[in-house]
């Protein structure tokens, strides 16, 4: 009767290790389901956005910055039994069985409680500060941000970031101009001369540009005010700069600030075009940009030429708002979804610029961005409702929709500047 006694703790113990690895295990896959629905929740966000602009309305983006875990785990353990004695009312009877009735019986009894849950803080972006980078057009170093990610070829990104393309003679007088706008019969006609510029090296590059901080001073002027000339060549990127003026040298503090342009390979454009544009339109450095193995024919570069793009012409491309590319995509989604349907398809231009051919080619091309709506696709990636109407982005599609939500991600978290995510939670869900 002793050694049941001793053994019944023991046998706790062990249960109760065994159990531990249960807990560990239930915050890991709570872990990993949170990560499930976070990804969930970030794409349904982009498509409901895209479908909302489909249909001219406002578009409004939530947004998750805080998520906090809690947990517990509550153990108990006893030993109970029956007790079958000669005297149960004295110590020594309680352990001296009556042989009438049999042995006495003891047993060890274990509780494992695991808690779990989080609370997580949903903000609106709804603001001045959001909107004010939302609205504004895309500037030069985001898509230089985001040609470095390698997500797609250029003719995706382009295709989604470029509003225009103008062309200008050396009087800056505009020559054509092309609209990505696929309601325009003439929408070929843009992602020709797009693919082309992408052919002749369009990249981004960062230069240096001169700001002046103050007014042109003479030797003696700037004698005087040496003290403050000091301090002010201390600051990083500012400089005294020798300037002419009327043949009188006198000088001048300017700072040199970084920026961002777009511009095309010298060497690239011209094998595709012959050098068409003026100097300042080339990159400073030969290497950006990807060469075409050979220069094309005369008829490859009809896009352009036919709209008079003569020597020494300038190129003016405008960038779209993040606004304005959500509703490109409610274009495509309104098309495809239409009757007739219609799809807008785009090439790889990665492969163009290795067999310059392909660019005649149109079989070659793959729709840009697919969404159906109030149909069953079978697997899908991400799907909305939105007016009782469901649209869904198949999994399995041949086309560009998964490059395309990945640039649309990263677009929209580099319009999140500091301040536009609310520091009090708009709705607290628990």
């Amino acid at each position: 009767m002793f050694k049941k006694l001793i053994l019944a703790p023991c046998a706790a113990v062990v249960l109760l290790s065994g159990c531990a690895p249960t807990g560990s295990s239930s915050f890991r896959d709570m872990s990993a389901a949170y990560r499930d629905v976070l990804e969930s929740y970030a794409n349904d966000n982009v498509l409901l956005n895209i479908v909302r602009s489909s249909k001219n309305m406002p578009v409004s983006f939530l947004d998750m910055p805080s998520v906090i875990g809690t947990g517990s785990v509550g153990v108990n353990a006893g030993i109970g039994g029956t007790v079958l004695s000669k005297a149960p009312s004295s110590v020594a009877g309680f352990f001296s069985a009556d042989p009438t009735a049999g042995l006495s019986s003891f047993g060890p009894s274990v509780g494992l409680s695991v808690n779990s849950s989080f609370n997580f803080t949903q903000s609106s972006l709804d603001n001045s500060q959001f909107m004010t980078s939302f609205l504004s057009d895309i500037r030069p170093e985001v898509v230089a941000s985001l040609t470095n990610n390698q997500v797609g070829p250029k003719s995706i990104l382009y295709s989604l970031v470029i509003d225009t393309i103008e062309l200008r003679d050396k009087n800056n007088v505009v020559i054509s101009k092309f609209f990505n706008n696929p309601y325009l019969p003439n929408y070929g006609e843009f992602q020709k001369a797009l693919y082309r510029l992408i052919e002749a090296g369009l990249s981004t590059e960062i230069v240096m540009e001169k700001l002046v901080v103050s007014a042109p001073m003479s030797a003696d002027a700037l004698n005087r005010n040496l003290v403050a000339a000091v301090a002010a060549q201390s600051q990083p990127g500012t400089m005294i700069m020798p300037i002419k003026t009327g043949g009188v040298t006198q000088y001048q503090v300017v700072r040199m600030m970084p920026s961002t342009r777009m511009c095309l390979n010298k060497q690239a454009e011209q094998n595709v075009l012959g050098q068409t544009f003026a100097e300042s339109a080339f990159c400073n450095s030969e290497a950006v940009g990807i060469l075409p193995k050979k220069a094309l024919e005369p008829a490859a570069a009809e896009a352009l030429r036919t709209a008079g793009v003569g020597k020494d012409s300038r190129l003016v491309i405008k960038l779209r708002s993040t606004r304005n590319v959500f509703d490109f995509l409610g274009t495509l989604v309104k098309l495809q979804n239409g009757d007739p349907a219609r799809q807008i398809k785009v090439m790889n231009s990665d492969a163009i610029a290795l067999n310059p051919s392909l660019i005649n080619d149109t079989s070659s091309a793959i729709p840009l961005f697919i969404v159906n709506k109030d149909r069953s696709v079978g697997k899908s990636l991400t799907s909305v409702t939105y007016q009782n109407e469901t649209y869904t982005v198949p999994s399995d599609s041949n086309s560009y929709t998964r490059e395309v939500l990945t640039l649309l991600s990263q677009l929209l978290t580099l319009n999140k500047v500091p301040g536009s995510i609310p520091a009090s939670p708009a709705v607290l869900i628990k």
